[in-house]
């Protein structure tokens, strides 16, 4: 898309979060960025809750997320109520609802938050069909650098290199280098960026799991 269509950019509208994101903080890393799913800005309090989001802004199967939802009343093993807001609620698209909470490993148990979604599961199984936690465990490196990869694809996004691309896949088969894929391009940084954008829409397919790189394996999995 070009820089001279005024479409090109628009400024992600205000978080819908429940509670604000104060950004001052001694002991963890604060901020905001785009969600992609309904441009907006989305408010993170940890840095492994932002490669959570991030992660989330380019899976297929996710319709929607939303980050600190409406907190839900819950009652203790003591009688007493309280509050709990999610880190994020994700909406998938086969309709499934699931609520997020995401903690370093570390302080997972000192946490209690796996007694708080037990309560909150109990109480109120309606409020949403999974409740997950996720740690460090589950958000490597890997998969945020390449969540990183498909959203800058997704801003470069340039059309003419992708379906030159697509032209030279239709007489090809099988398992390729993505550096072999990149070649068939003039511009290298063109067809990396094509290259992206056919792994991000399924029409390439990694071969073994990790970071992207030159190196990694693709499979043309279906007619370009």
């Amino acid at each position: 898309m070009s820089n001279d269509n005024p479409e090109y950019y628009k400024a992600p509208r205000a978080s819908r979060a429940s509670r604000k994101v104060t950004l001052k903080s001694t002991v963890s890393s604060r901020g905001f960025l785009w969600n992609h799913t309904n441009d907006r800005w989305a408010g993170y309090e940890s840095t492994l809750e932002r490669d959570f989001l991030t992660i989330l802004n380019v899976r297929s199967d996710v319709k929607l997320w939303q980050e600190q939802p409406e907190p839900v009343t819950y009652v203790d093993d003591q009688g007493t109520r309280r509050k709990h807001t999610f880190d994020v609620s994700v909406h998938l698209f086969n309709g499934e609802t699931v609520a997020c909470d995401v903690k370093p490993q570390k302080r997972l148990v000192r946490s209690g938050i796996e007694e708080v979604h037990r309560l909150i599961r109990r109480q109120h199984p309606d409020y949403a069909d999974k409740f997950l936690i996720r740690t460090d465990r589950h958000i490597s490196r890997a998969l945020v650098r390449n969540a990183e990869l498909f959203l800058r694809a997704r801003t470069l996004r340039d059309e003419e290199s992708i379906e030159e691309l697509r032209r030279h896949l239709i007489s090809m088969h099988g398992v390729h280098r993505l550096a072999s894929l990149v070649a068939l391009l003039n511009d290298q940084a063109a067809g990396f960026n094509a290259v992206l954008n056919l792994i991000d829409s399924r029409e390439l397919k990694p071969v073994t799991r990790g970071s992207i790189n030159d190196n990694i394996e693709l499979e043309i999995c279906k007619a370009v």
